[in-house]
């Protein structure tokens, strides 16, 4: 799609917006982020201190948990969840379980160009519907 947007897979349905928040590690969220301020806590992210907090989370992978969903859970109901997650793979089923219940977009293996062009900070559009993703 180029440099106005990227085609990726839908896993969780809906739309967000949301600046980029871009990690080259995996995130665990049963562990790696604290509840209640949305902040990575986790030593082995390259997010450390960073909120996820209305962000789009574009991650290499999530690590898996069975209480993960849960947590990302009650970061919606805390009011500190991503607006949506972009990975390069399938999240473990119970990131995809917290998502839906969290209503926050999945999208995973963006087109190939996705990850070299992508800038944190960036603001960006997503649809896990049709797994559309756009700047902007």
């Amino acid at each position: 799609m180029g440099e106005a947007g990227w085609q990726a897979r839908g896993v969780v349905k809906g739309q967000a917006s949301g600046a980029a928040l871009v990690s080259q590690t995996a995130l665990s969220f049963l562990g790696d982020l604290d509840i209640r301020s949305g902040r990575v806590v986790g030593r082995s992210s390259d997010l450390l201190g960073e909120s996820v907090a209305g962000r789009v989370l574009v991650l290499p992978a999530s690590r898996g948990s069975a209480g993960a969903w849960r947590f990302l859970y009650q970061l919606k109901v805390h009011g500190t969840h991503p607006a949506a997650l972009i990975l390069r793979e399938m999240p473990d089923p119970s990131v995809t379980q917290g998502a839906f219940l969290a209503e926050v977009p999945v999208l995973v293996a963006p087109e190939p160009g996705f990850w070299e062009a992508l800038r944190s900070g960036e603001a960006l559009q997503v649809d896990g519907t049709t797994g559309r993703i756009a700047r902007g």
